[in-house]
């Protein structure tokens, strides 16, 4: 007898996680070219290149497919590049898509790329692992308040341009 847990949805973009799983491996190889010299056998090198410049991107390349939104049960759980962070479903008030303003954004709110901030207890959580082009986020951030069972919100940043 086989026993089934809680439903598991998982809301994710799907191509920023190939595009960056893609990237990580170009840098990689890239790397590995840059490090490895097959003219010079007997040379023992430092390990520290490629402990810095291949594993590393190679544990984000595996981290890459765990990179978005899981709802659980009660449970919402936020994987990020560096970090999990579990949420209580019930603390969750608002889903909405705002203008992405994460680290690749020095010059504060992107109008160009959203990301989807949850309202969590009264303060604003932001979930960089949902990040891409307006329609996308607008779609992900539907699905997650879906999946949550929240009502949509009146008005999102952009939903007034037309969608191409």
């Amino acid at each position: 007898m086989t026993g089934t847990g809680p439903m598991r949805i998982i809301i994710a973009n799907r191509n920023a996680r190939i595009a960056s799983i893609i990237l990580l491996l170009v840098f990689v190889a890239a790397s590995v070219g840059g490090i490895y010299d097959p003219a010079d056998q007997s040379a023992a090198g430092d390990w520290w290149p490629v402990v810095i410049f291949v594993a590393v991107p190679l544990i984000l390349a595996g981290r890459s497919v765990t990179v978005g939104v899981v709802v659980v049960g009660d449970t919402v759980i936020s994987g990020g590049w560096l970090r999990t962070r579990k949420i209580s479903r019930a603390d969750i008030s608002a889903v909405r898509a705002v203008n992405y303003s994460g680290i690749l954004n020095w010059s504060g709110a992107s109008t160009q790329f959203l990301m989807v901030e949850l309202e969590v207890a009264g303060s604003h959580v932001e979930i960089l692992a949902l990040v891409g082009r307006p329609a996308k986020v607008r779609r992900l951030a539907d699905q997650l308040r879906d999946a949550l069972g929240l009502e949509p919100n009146p008005a999102e940043p952009g939903a007034h341009r037309i969608q191409g």
